[in-house]
């Protein structure tokens, strides 16, 4: 009987571990960008597996999210079926996976703003710059003033 019980708490706490697990990032930049591996490093530190492709044109994989140009970024990440791009935090990122908007194909920090992750220095706060979501209609809204 203790054999049994055992397994079965095994087997529960791989079910829970299961049920936390995070997406997978399917990470798209540039080879020569720096600050979207620094990204990556972000999203890795906070539990999520980072598949990085180096291309120098992604330009396909962003095309089915009608993504308004003017909220582009140096890289773009997929994550569980939302687009992600720039250096946009992982709380933000960690919200959408937990709302799952259905009117949101996804978020962006445009530009590489200096306060950003990846961009800012180690330990400052993040500052001065916008979270935007976007759906594929190519309406925009406000989605984190930082």
């Amino acid at each position: 009987m203790k054999k049994f019980l055992n397994l079965t708490a095994v087997s529960v706490l791989m079910l829970s571990a299961s049920a936390f697990a995070k997406p997978v990032v399917e990470l798209y930049k540039s080879p020569t960008c720096g600050c979207c591996g620094k990204w990556a490093a972000i999203m890795e530190k906070e539990g999520y597996e980072v598949n990085i492709h180096l291309q120098n044109n992604w330009d396909s994989v962003k095309a089915p999210f009608d993504m308004p140009k003017q909220l582009g970024s140096c890289h773009t990440a997929i994550i569980d079926g939302y687009m992600v791009e720039g250096h946009v935090p992982e709380a933000d990122v960690a919200r959408l996976l937990k709302e799952r908007p259905s009117d949101i194909s996804g978020i962006s920090v445009p530009g590489m703003p200096r306060f950003s992750p990846g961009m800012a220095a180690q330990g400052k706060n993040y500052k001065d710059f916008n979270v935007v979501a976007f759906n594929k209609d190519g309406q925009m809204s406000l989605y984190k003033k930082y």
